[in-house]
Order: structure tokens, then C-alpha cells, then sequence
């Protein structure tokens, strides 16, 4: 139990400096490049345990399979992650767009009554209600760039909760490591020839001011924090390892503070209890079938 909540908190503090990192090149390296990179790194550190996993499983991937993480690695990166790469870009404070995304827990409520066919019960309902509270209270409807962002955030955390739902049904088949791996290293190859059709700057936009930045969004938020997320999951259980988006939005404003130099106002935090409240309505029933 002790080294899960080690791995829990290391998976939400790498998380947590996602968005305040990212924000400090934000202006340098176009957001399609900086996704591009961050995943195809992430991919490339998360590969070797995922054909680990393949061999000591004996598991036979198919082309279907192939196909059906790449469509995912599409969905996820190649218009999630873009998404809120443009938010952050756009945000006065990465720590809104922290606190917008970590809601898709409760968006994924919506696509899974539509998809998996799972019933709204009126807790989940309210948690809905909560966080779209929060997310119109980080809105500001005087300031059009913010506000940009924030539909942005709105847009990506829903693509997200779409992502996850449909990963469900694959991870049927495929565990969760194996199918994050080749779908971050896939949808990655995918947006790098997007990036070259449209002829738009990837390795010219890297420099020395930011190519450590750069690595660790990659190797270590997306590397070492997913593969620390399901080591988290493999030594407790999934709905443990969801902690880290809980713990998450507690600690982005405080990293946007020490890392952008932002002072997080009032609406932040009002939205930030808002959102958890809502997220945490929204795994209840799950924790209630697990107890019983």
C-alpha cells in the first residue's frame, strides 16, 4: 500500500506541472510541434514495458487492434492534446485550464450512458451540474482571450472523456499500458504528418532555451507519469490510481504560482472545490460497488 501511494503522488505531482511548463514555451514551440514531441517521447519511454507486457501475457495483437489504438492515439493527441496545448497557450492562467480538464471524469459520464450504455443515476447528474458551474465560473465572459481558453479546455477534456470511454471497450483485450503506449507513439506519427503536410515548424521551433523543457514534458509528465500511473493501478486498483486527478487540480495553482509566477485569484479556487466535489460525486457509485 505504501509504494502505491508513492507512485499515486508522484503520478499527480509530474501531472501537476503539465500545463505551467508548458505555458513557459508556450509562445515558442507551436502547440502541434510541442504535442508531437511530448508524446512521441512519452511513447518511445513507455514502449519497452509495454512489449514487456505483450511477451509475458502472450498476447496476439491484430490488425484490428493496431487500427483501433491508432484511431484512439488520433483521437487523443491528435485532438484532445492539441486542443489543450491552444488553451494553455491562450490561458491567462494554466491553472484554470488544469482545473477545466481535470472535470473530464465527469464528462466521461455523459459519453459512457451514450456509448456503454450506463444509467445517469441523479448523484451523477449532480456532479455534472457542479462542474459545469465551475467551468462557466473560470469563464470570463469580459475577456475574449479567456474565455477562448476556457471553451478550448471545455472541448479538449470532452474529447478526453470520449478517448476513455472507448479505450474501455478495447481494454477488454489490450491492458491499459500496452494500448497508452502505442496509441501516444501512433497518434504521435499521425500528427507529425499532419505537421509536414501542412509544412508547419517542428525540430526549427527547438532551441536551447527550450529543448529541456521540452524533454520533460515528454520523458518525464508523459513517460514516467503514465508508467508511474499504472504502476500506481497495478499495486492497488484503478479506482485508487484516479486519485492523482483528484490530488492534481489541488496542487496547480500553488505549481502555477512557483513556476509561472502567477497568483491564483479567488474564481481559481472556487471552481477548483466545485470540480473536485463534481468529481468525486461522479465516482461514488463505483466506490459503493467496490466496497459491497
Amino acid at each position: 500500500m505504501k509504494k502505491s501511494i508513492f507512485y499515486i503522488l508522484l503520478t499527480s505531482i509530474v501531472f501537476t506541472t503539465l500545463e505551467p511548463v508548458s505555458k513557459l514555451i508556450a509562445n515558442e514551440v507551436n502547440p502541434l510541434a510541442m504535442t508531437f514531441l511530448r508524446f512521441f517521447l512519452g511513447g518511445l519511454l513507455l514502449m519497452p514495458f509495454a512489449v514487456a507486457k505483450i511477451k509475458k501475457e502472450k498476447i496476439q495483437l491484430d490488425r484490428k487492434d493496431y487500427i483501433s489504438m491508432t484511431l484512439l492515439g488520433i483521437l487523443c493527441i491528435c485532438i484532445s492534446m492539441v486542443l489543450l496545448q491552444y488553451a494553455v497557450l491562450r490561458a491567462d492562467s494554466p491553472a484554470l485550464i488544469a482545473i477545466i480538464f481535470s472535470s473530464n471524469s465527469v464528462f466521461t459520464i455523459l459519453f459512457a450512458a451514450m456509448i456503454l450504455k450506463e444509467k445517469i443515476t441523479p448523484m451523477k447528474f449532480v456532479a455534472v451540474l457542479f462542474c459545469i458551474i465551475g467551468v462557466l465560473i473560470c469563464a470570463d465572459f469580459k475577456s475574449g482571450t479567456n474565455l477562448i481558453s476556457v471553451v478550448l479546455a471545455v472541448f479538449s477534456a470532452l474529447i478526453f472523456s470520449l478517448y476513455t470511454v472507448l479505450s474501455k471497450k478495447l481494454m477488454i483485450k489490450v491492458s491499459g499500458i500496452i494500448q497508452t503506449s502505442f496509441s501516444f507513439f501512433l497518434g504521435s506519427l499521425v500528427l507529425l504528418a499532419v505537421l509536414l503536410f501542412t509544412g508547419a515548424e517542428v525540430i526549427s521551433c527547438v532551441n536551447k532555451g527550450n529543448i529541456f523543457h521540452l524533454i520533460y514534458l515528454g520523458l518525464i509528465v508523459t513517460g514516467v507519469g503514465y508508467w508511474s500511473y499504472f504502476t500506481a493501478m497495478d499495486k492497488s486498483s484503478a479506482l485508487a490510481a484516479s486519485m492523482v486527478f483528484f490530488i492534481k487540480p489541488i496542487l496547480t495553482p500553488f505549481a502555477t504560482f512557483f513556476i509561472n509566477g502567477i497568483t491564483p485569484n479567488m474564481k481559481v479556487f472556487i471552481a477548483l472545490v466545485l470540480v473536485l466535489v463534481g468529481s468525486y460525486l461522479s465516482t461514488a457509485s463505483t466506490r459503493k460497488k467496490q466496497a459491497s
